[in-house]
């Protein structure tokens, strides 16, 4: 069950990066963070994706392919720690009080993305916060997660956890945390 959620979630989250066809899900493995999910993907780019422009031209569009899936791997595995998933409704509050220095307030959405934010946190912290980071705005936006920080320091290892945080809601359902697509309308 649990590697064929993550399998889900990162065919739908990588459909447009190169080299997605090579990724192959092994084994799920216990570990003191939750259950890991193995992966491999030799011929994933670890670029950015670009979007072309019309005209001409790139934007930066979905982070890298293997940042996206280790980001994934954290969230199947804060998702799936306690066994089946279940998010308490006191899980925002929880979430704030666990890791203050990331969540000055609770995170505003909706249980299904309470294990985004907290591998966001998780693996900010991991990593060492940011000189002067503070979250100034947690929401919602056309069904995908939006997560506004600032910071003093060097904040890159930050800043592309989120990203890839806010790429990945798009294919987490708000409400449940299962694999999900975003609706066309409102």
């Amino acid at each position: 069950m649990i590697r064929d959620e993550f399998t889900v979630i990162a065919g739908r989250a990588l459909r447009l990066h190169q080299g997605v066809e090579s990724l192959d899900v092994g084994a799920v493995r216990p570990s003191p963070v939750g259950p890991i999910v193995e992966w491999k993907a030799p011929l994933l780019s670890p670029d950015r994706q670009r979007r072309p422009l019309p005209g001409g031209g790139h934007v930066l569009g979905a982070p890298a392919g293997p940042d996206i899936l280790g980001v994934l791997v954290r969230y199947t595995a804060c998702r799936w720690r306690q066994g089946p998933p279940h998010a308490p409704s006191t899980w925002a509050e929880d979430l704030a009080f666990r890791h203050p220095a990331i969540f000055p307030f609770p995170p505003s959405s909706h249980a299904g993305w309470s294990w985004l934010w907290q591998a966001g946190a998780e693996m900010i912290e991991e990593y060492g916060i940011p000189k002067g980071f503070k979250t100034v705005d947690t929401k919602e936006k056309f069904g995908s997660l939006r997560w506004h920080t600032e910071a003093n320091g060097d904040d890159r290892h930050a800043d592309n956890v989120i990203s890839c945080i806010d790429h990945l809601s798009s294919f987490v359902c708000e409400y449940c945390g299962a694999p999900g697509l975003l609706r066309k309308g409102s």
